[in-house]
């Protein structure tokens, strides 16, 4: 019998477009199936208004089409809508089984992770503390340090910054011996993540990306660049344990993976190297699969790394839910494995376990 399941998307974070095409690339792909092999069933799918933040139900039907997708989604900001948690009260009350599909702030950063463990939501929320662990780039970054020799993987040198303390960003900048990256901690899509080859005459930009940044988010990163080829690996998550999926191989003119690099047709490519260095893939997929067994990951998740010429593996980063649009990563990794992001969301509904809030409350004897 198979599964009845609904969706969870937009959201007020910049990564909205994503969200968007992510929804709209796996229910383009369910169309096309014919209804009596479609492995499970849609519902509704609810849309989170980057306007006002409130929430409409767009519901599925027999005669549904993409064009009446993209209309409700337009349309939206004109019918009345609802606050998350009153809906959320209804999806419990209704039993469903949601797939958060909200990129970015809140949507995976542990905000509505929380808000679903509170109300007692079924889907693929997860631990709203390892949500919160993964988005923030510093944090990660040590946990990763701290699990694995440095023979195996190391971390980019990086100095956290505060707004207040701009000039400990330069003072880091200069010591370091060589190119430098400037990023926030904890945005996606690599918004405000740039190079500079030279931190002495370009201080002037550096503290202006900073400026920019702090609006967003209140802690920057500076870091050293590693040179090199970037990879990714991407890893579905089941509750028998972690399957590592092909290795992409990221190639750009610059050798270096940012916000235009990645939302700019022609400016990367990407594409599944497993066949052509399988002792790399390799050594990729084992750090990935003991990263995602040693933290409460669910459902799925992306490994990014940087490999250097003497091929030393950097962690860079981990995507708790990795975009699904149609020429995302994720789902090229999907491809090579015979898989779609429809098989996808019916493995992830069919395989992995839900997060179950733990109780606060322990008994103990208090000494009068």
């Amino acid at each position: 019998m198979p599964y009845d399941v609904s969706f969870i998307f937009g959201g007020s974070s910049t990564e909205y477009d994503s969200s968007i095409s992510s929804l709209t690339h796996i229910i383009s792909l369910y169309l096309m199936m014919p209804p009596e092999i479609r492995p499970f069933s849609v519902k509704h799918m609810y849309h989170v208004s980057r306007n006002d933040g409130l929430v409409r139900s767009i519901p599925f039907h027999s005669g549904f089409t993409i064009d009446e997708l993209q209309n409700s989604i337009s349309e939206t900001s004109i019918l009345p809508g609802r606050t998350l948690l009153t809906t959320f009260d209804t999806i419990v009350s209704r039993d469903e089984y949601i797939v958060n599909l909200l990129h970015g702030k809140f949507g995976e950063d542990g905000g509505v992770q929380t808000l679903a463990a509170l109300s007692g939501l079924r889907g693929t929320f997860g631990d709203p503390h390892v949500a919160s662990l993964t988005m923030n780039k510093y944090a990660m970054s040590s946990f990763v340090s701290s699990l694995l020799p440095t023979d195996v993987v190391r971390v980019p040198r990086t100095k956290l910054i505060r707004p207040q303390h701009v000039d400990d960003a330069l003072q880091f900048a200069k010591s370091i011996d060589g190119p430098i990256v400037v990023k926030p901690n904890s945005l996606g899509a690599s918004l405000f993540t740039k190079l500079f080859h030279d931190s002495v005459t370009t201080e002037l930009d550096i503290v202006a990306l900073l400026s920019t940044t702090f609006n967003y988010d209140s802690i920057a990163l500076v870091q050293e660049f590693i040179s090199g080829d970037e990879y990714s690996c991407g890893c579905l998550i089941a509750s028998s344990g972690v399957v590592p999926l092909p290795v992409v191989k990221i190639e750009t003119a610059g050798n270096f993976f940012g916000h235009d690099e990645k939302h700019t047709s022609g400016l990367a490519v990407e594409k599944v190297v497993d066949n052509t260095d399988s002792i790399l893939t390799d050594r990729i997929k084992c750090i990935a699969k003991v990263v995602a067994s040693s933290i409460d990951l669910y459902n799925m998740a992306r490994f990014d790394f940087m490999v250097t010429e003497e091929s030393e593996i950097w962690f860079l980063e981990c995507n708790y839910i990795p975009g699904l649009m149609k020429n995302s990563i994720f789902p090229k990794m999907l491809r090579h494995c015979g898989m779609t992001v429809v098989d996808l969301i019916a493995w992830i509904a069919s395989n992995s376990n839900n997060f179950t809030k733990k109780s606060y409350f322990v008994k103990y004897d208090v000494c009068e």
